[in-house]
């Protein structure tokens, strides 16, 4: 049997799509969903342009509709087919391989982003079995967004460098200029990529350790760690949020830096939640959606996490009394949250602090936390202006800002502190 038989034969919703042999030297395969896309071709352009690697590449676009698309959609999944066919005749001299499933009238309960994404991806599963290939690579992407030039070679160079990487988050800039869109269209996108990375940082400083960005497009990960956790969900959106949240557990996650995912700006209601849908909210110009969370909350997580490790191998009443000092509205969380016995059963289940840590955070994960932060600002805390949080965060980071700094110039000062100061966790 080979490496990845069992899960194929548990968790695969279909059969083989790519009747052709995969190359022996297959090393990465990119996953693209496309649902009523007409950006696909710049997306292939993008791709073409791009070094080629030393391992061999494959792109599996797998174009979906469900039973209850309407008949423009379809005929827009037919012509995206027929685009990608004519590029590949135009293009024979490409360096990767390309594929299309075609996934049409599928039931409505499970349609989505993910009900795709894993469609693509254990079709790349089953290319990796064929070899057996566990150390190969799966790339998500989407059909709106280009790529640097040394995506490829980018991303070969720090797998072979570090080969026990079983996930890798790559950088990720949305254009924030241009005459390709409207100007309100770019000012939302900056408030938006300025939100993320506001979160994200705040989650970092917090001392949470899985804290990454989880964008469906600008994300790698090992073949073995897929089918370990499991593969990827059929969640109609944010699917690559709960996905990589299970990864994340595995360890040996990082920042991929030295290449760069553009994603696109456009607005749109392809999937409940995600760019699209906030570019479209943030279009009505509504106050509430510059606002952020307030960065005491995220101080309050910070006292939180730095002391946990004193609970290991601590009593009942040691962890009881732990909780009664804490913050009241955190308390009053953790008590639902059923913490005590938590932290229990935890210690009952580790021989060392460094394990301990690890199933704690594999409790208090990213969702958990999400839980925390909109009840804590229901019933404690005030949202705060994004521009007031982004510089009150800077000052955490020890980076220097002006009161006068606008939207643009606090997205590049966190910018350059995801790319300089790239996280990672063993």
């Amino acid at each position: 049997m080979n490496f990845f038989e069992k899960y194929l034969n548990k968790n695969r919703i279909y059969g083989d799509y790519i009747t052709v042999p995969p190359d022996k030297n297959l090393g990465y395969i990119v996953v693209i969903p496309a649902y009523n896309e007409d950006c696909i071709l710049e997306t292939l352009n993008s791709l073409n342009e791009a070094k080629k690697p030393s391992k061999k590449v494959e792109i599996i676009i797998v174009i979906n509709s469900s039973e209850n698309s309407s008949k423009k959609i379809i005929q827009q999944n037919k012509k995206t087919a027929e685009d990608i066919k004519e590029w590949m005749i135009n293009n024979p001299e490409r360096f990767f391989d390309l594929y299309i499933i075609e996934k049409n009238n599928l039931p409505s309960k499970y349609f989505g982003a993910g009900y795709a994404r894993k469609t693509g991806m254990d079709e790349a599963i089953s290319r990796f079995n064929k070899i057996n290939q566990k150390e190969g690579y799966l790339i998500s992407l989407d059909a709106d967004v280009e790529v640097n030039n040394n995506y490829f070679t980018a991303i070969e160079e720090y797998t072979k460098k570090n080969p026990e990487t079983n996930a890798g988050i790559i950088y990720f800039e949305h254009p924030a200029g241009g005459t390709k869109f409207t100007d309100d269209i770019y000012n939302s996108i900056i408030h938006y990529e300025l939100y993320l990375r506001y979160y994200k940082n705040a989650l970092r400083w917090a001392g949470f350790p899985y804290a990454f960005h989880t964008i469906g497009s600008a994300f790698i990960v090992k073949a073995e760690a897929y089918v370990k956790q499991g593969g990827m969900n059929r969640k109609q959106a944010g699917e690559d949020f709960y996905f990589l949240n299970k990864i994340f557990q595995l360890g040996n996650v990082a920042e991929i830096n030295k290449t760069r995912v553009i994603p696109s700006p456009r607005p749109s209601d392809r999937v409940i939640f995600g760019t699209g849908p906030e570019v479209k909210k943030r279009l009505k110009q509504s106050e509430s959606l510059k606002d952020t969370y307030d960065l005491e909350a995220f101080e309050t997580l910070k006292n939180f996490f730095s002391m946990i490790s004193e609970l290991f191998k601590s009593s009942h009443e040691e962890v009881e009394f732990y909780m009664t000092q804490q913050p009241e509205i955190l308390k009053n969380f953790l008590e639902k949250e059923n913490f005590t016995r938590t932290i229990n059963r935890i210690n009952n289940n580790c021989k060392n602090e460094d394990i301990f840590l690890k199933h704690f955070y594999n409790w208090f994960d990213g969702l958990k936390i999400i839980r925390f932060l909109r009840i804590s600002h229901e019933k404690y805390y005030s949202k705060q202006t994004l521009r007031s949080g982004a510089k009150k965060l800077l000052s955490k980071y020890g980076i220097k800002y002006s009161e006068k700094e606008d939207y643009v110039s606090l997205l590049k000062k966190f910018r350059n502190l995801d790319r300089t100061v790239p996280h990672s966790i063993s």
